[in-house]
């Protein structure tokens, strides 16, 4: 047996980035259902700002869904899709959560791998928070009080722009007061070696300089990292390992539990009031 990564050889490694399963398809296919159908009413039902140009890909785009306090905290959600699928579109479903309490919501886009490269897909995240913060008149918002959330590749992006110092981008350091990264990846180099994969094309100085396990976190800050309890062992390790090593930087750590949930599934304890997940992200806005 031929190791390629730790203790893992290629067919192992293989599984351990796969977030599916046939036996798990048909229940993905019909939450799938459900989120587009919600995505579809919240976009015609809520008051909402539509497809916002940040950029000049025709995929940075964001969509931003107010709430009445005009100078609430604001929300922005990174969706994931391995950094080469899915869209802002898909996650509307997630906005009642946020406006309801209070908070304003928004979506962002960005490019996708292979047409480019993970460098641009973090460079493009930077301009969007970067747009945001310095919103044009007609949007309000509080911009002390700026969260991110990201989902699978976008907790891996969250992450990103946590790390970022956004001094050398013409903002004030501490621009995100929190991050909530949900089943991310945080340590790229294993990625160079997963066949699925292997069309991002992540070289070496890419997995370094890209993974948060790697990064100093802000002085000081939220990070909320949760994974659900039956992902695979390097999904829960990703998050085990962000939380240490942030922590140990001097970052406020919460580490939810998702008990019973999978990939595929997790952003479910985002919308439950009831789930550790949902509090501890309020906690960290402070809308508790």
């Amino acid at each position: 047996m031929t190791l390629v990564f730790g203790g893992y050889d290629q067919a192992a490694l293989e599984a351990q980035y796969t977030v599916t399963t046939a036996a798990l398809q048909p229940m993905r296919d019909a939450r799938a259902a459900r989120t587009d159908a919600a995505c579809e009413e919240v976009r015609h039902t809520r008051p909402r700002l539509l497809d916002f140009v940040y950029g000049i890909h025709p995929r940075e785009r964001i969509d931003i869904y107010p709430t009445e306090d005009e100078f609430a905290p604001l929300v922005i959600f990174i969706h994931g899709g391995y950094w080469k699928s899915r869209s802002k579109d898909q996650f509307a479903y997630l906005a009642p959560t946020f406006t309801d309490r209070g908070c304003n919501f928004a979506t962002i886009g960005y490019p996708l791998a292979p047409e480019v490269r993970l460098s641009d897909i973090v460079a493009s995240c930077r301009r969007a928070v970067h747009w945001l913060l310095n919103y044009p008149s007609g949007l309000r918002f509080d911009p002390t009080r700026v969260h991110v959330i990201g989902h699978s590749a976008g907790g891996h992006l969250a992450a990103m722009m946590m790390a970022t110092d956004w001094t050398r981008h013409s903002l004030p350091s501490g621009a995100i007061k929190s991050a909530a990264c949900i089943s991310g990846l945080y340590d790229l180099s294993p990625l160079r070696h997963v066949k699925q994969l292997r069309e991002l094309g992540i070289d070496e100085a890419e997995a370094h300089e890209l993974s948060p396990l790697r990064l100093r976190p802000p002085a000081r800050g939220h990070l909320v990292v949760s994974v659900g309890s039956e992902e695979t062992d390097e999904f829960r390790r990703h998050t085990s390992e962000l939380a240490a090593a942030w922590k140990r930087a001097g970052l406020k750590v919460a580490m939810p539990a998702a008990p019973g949930l999978h990939h595929f599934n997790v952003l479910d304890a985002l919308t439950d009031p009831k789930a550790a997940l949902h509090k501890a992200v309020f906690a960290a806005i402070g809308r508790v």
